[in-house]
């Protein structure tokens, strides 16, 4: 009798832990892998996407304003509407610090390389002939903080010299091949989009598409930031959402005059450059 009822234990709580459960242990594997019931391996739990869990070669490229508007009052004429701004970062102290915090945070990753590009008057341009390590990157910010602002906003040339820069990358078609992350810092409005009074987009929008497949699909990504004052400049945050859509990156508007505003530039890399 006890035999029996034992038996009958046994099958009931075989039953249940196959109904339980879609994973079993394949006989015919050496090593006892677990399977589903298809045969395959079960999926495995998924990494959070963030900076830190970026382990695929990953160069990162700063593309940062240095237009007048950053130290002097600015009367801005966009599309028929004036909007005046007061100074949005007179002494870099956001654009330096928040660069550099992210850059020596994140200065142990081996798999990333570093990027820098400004852009003011009618040009962009680089201290750096291509992407390199962590050191040279601290000197260029260091240089960068004792440069002036001054002139105009030229997002094209900007996003023309980014796009310069990862198409001459060395390393751009090894066979480990890199993504690049594009982080593009500004304060304004492009202004040599304009004719006249008239500032159409679609030229730097189409910009944006150009640099964003510069490497082939997925492997470069575009990140927008606005900072300055008081939200005014409504049609400079609507591009930049837009660029950034594009670019399949995140946009962020930092107040400058808010010093606590917690932001870091991992907010907009985080979910932007996972391991594809």
């Amino acid at each position: 009798m006890n035999s029996t009822i034992s038996k009958l234990f046994f099958s009931a709580l075989m039953v249940g832990l196959a109904a339980c459960s879609p994973v079993k242990f394949d006989a015919n594997k050496a090593d006892g892998q677990a399977v589903t019931p298809t045969g395959e391996p079960p999926t495995p739990t998924p990494v959070p996407c963030n900076v830190e869990t970026i382990y695929r070669p990953t160069k990162i490229l700063f593309v940062t304003d240095m237009s007048g508007s950053n130290v002097d009052r600015t009367v801005n004429y966009i599309n028929g509407q004036v909007v005046e701004t007061d100074p949005t970062d007179p002494v870099k102290e956001f654009r330096y610090n928040a660069i550099s915090d992210f850059v020596n945070t994140f200065r142990s990753k081996s798999n990333f390389d570093w990027g820098f590009i400004t852009f003011q008057g009618t040009t962009a341009s680089s201290a750096m002939s291509g992407f390199t390590d962590v050191n040279q990157m601290n000197s260029v910010l260091g240089n960068f903080r004792n440069q002036r602002d001054e002139g105009k906003t030229p997002y094209r040339a900007a996003l023309a010299r980014a796009r310069a820069m990862i198409a001459n990358d060395p390393e751009l078609n090894v066979a480990d091949k890199p993504n690049y992350v594009v982080v593009f810092l500004s304060d304004g409005f492009p202004t040599d989009n304009c004719s006249g009074t008239s500032c159409p987009t679609a030229p730097v929008e189409d910009d944006v598409r150009s640099l964003v497949n510069v490497a082939g699909a997925g492997r470069v990504t575009l990140s927008t930031i606005l900072y300055g004052g008081p939200r005014t400049l409504t049609d400079a945050e609507k591009l930049l959402k837009t660029m950034s859509s594009i670019g399949s990156g995140q946009y962020a508007y930092v107040n400058t005059q808010n010093r606590s505003s917690g932001f870091k530039i991992d907010d907009v890399i985080g979910q932007t450059a996972c391991n594809q």
